[in-house]
């Protein structure tokens, strides 16, 4: 739990606007997705504005946060026209950069919720972990504090479970499986080996010279009955958990993204790559190799052509291939209009 002088000495352009307490402390950052009590929340431009006013219309529990807008956007608000009035957060304040903000602030929370465990000494040890007597563990295998095992799970050799993970009953992880903390692992799942859940996200701010970090402390949560292949990667939501939905099938050698949220029943073939942010809904298919920019949104039950760029939304139950994805049957006109002209150049320009 911090104050808000705190903030202003990490950075200078931290200023308040408005404050309900002299007193105001925040407890957490979050995001737009799930608010904390005492969270405290980033508004960089308008399309965060409007999901944030959009939360409020629909009777969002504010939970006691806080707002820091970027200071050029806050400058466009009129506040009493577009939100009624910014006085129900507990404050609101700007800062120049939300992305360096970002970078600054995440540290605080990061190294906080990071000094209540301890992953030098085994949970076993300490009495802080909770392992069912029906589960089964392997030799080397490391269970970090206030981790929690379901009944009959299966644990192979290599394999370590960071603090205040949880596992599901009937779940398997296969040798050197590494789950980090925060992880929330459902029933009758499947991890096959060499595979890490719960990794930082891959974020970044540059700022004279330097790359500044975005700490992720936002964990991942995996629903029933999800099988993950080999030798695959899921990233730590930032500030609110990276989600995989109930019965999903994840393929060798993936790699996913912070704060993704995966459907129900969800194919996932090998090599694909999800950037930050990447939304899928349920029972989407696609094809091996294929890769999702940040932020896109793929609607119910649309497939996906291997090795396909997405770089926009995609709609429910449509079909797309190619970079950019596009519908499939635009995607093969394109490639028979192409091989056709070609064919033609070919007969026009005789080889010497």
């Amino acid at each position: 739990m911090f104050s808000l002088n705190r903030f202003g000495s990490l950075d200078p352009s931290f200023q308040v606007r408005f404050s309900k307490r002299n007193d105001a402390q925040v407890t957490t950052l979050c995001s737009l997705d799930e608010f904390h009590q005492g969270g405290m929340i980033f508004i960089r431009n308008k399309k965060f504005y409007e999901r944030l006013l959009d939360k409020l219309q629909k009777g969002a529990a504010l939970n006691d946060v806080g707002v820091v807008f970027q200071d050029s956007f806050f400058k466009t608000i009129k506040t009493d026209e577009e939100s009624g009035s910014l006085n129900r957060f507990a404050f609101y304040a700007t800062v120049e950069s939300v992305d360096l903000a970002l970078s600054r602030f995440s540290k605080l929370f990061y190294d906080e919720f990071n000094a209540r465990g301890n992953d030098l000494i085994d949970g076993r040890k300490t009495g802080t972990a909770k392992v069912d007597p029906t589960s089964a563990i392997a030799e080397n295998v490391f269970i970090g504090a206030g981790v929690v095992i379901g009944a009959r799970v299966i644990i192979h050799s290599g394999c370590a479970i960071l603090s205040y993970s949880t596992i599901g009953e009937h779940t398997v992880l296969y040798p050197n499986v590494v789950i980090y903390r925060n992880v929330r692992i459902g029933k009758n799942c499947r991890i096959h080996a060499n595979t890490a859940v719960g990794s930082d996200g891959y974020g970044y701010n540059f700022f004279k010279g330097e790359h500044l970090k975005v700490w992720h402390f936002g964990g991942v949560l995996i629903k029933d009955s999800v099988e993950i292949g080999s030798g695959t990667s899921i990233d730590q939501g930032t500030f609110s958990p990276t989600i995989i939905g109930e019965g999903t099938k994840i393929d060798n050698q993936v790699h996913m993204g912070h704060n993704c949220k995966i459907g129900k029943g969800v194919l996932i073939t090998g090599q694909a790559g999800f950037s930050g942010s990447v939304t899928l809904g349920d029972y989407v298919a696609m094809g091996g190799c294929a890769n999702f920019a940040p932020d896109i949104v793929v609607g119910n039950y649309a497939q996906i052509g291997g090795v396909s760029g997405v770089t926009g939304d995609v709609p429910e139950g449509a079909k797309y291939a190619g970079y950019p994805a596009r519908p499939l049957n635009e995607f093969l006109r394109s490639v028979a209009t192409l091989r056709k002209l070609a064919l033609e150049n070919k007969i026009k320009t005789p080889v010497k």
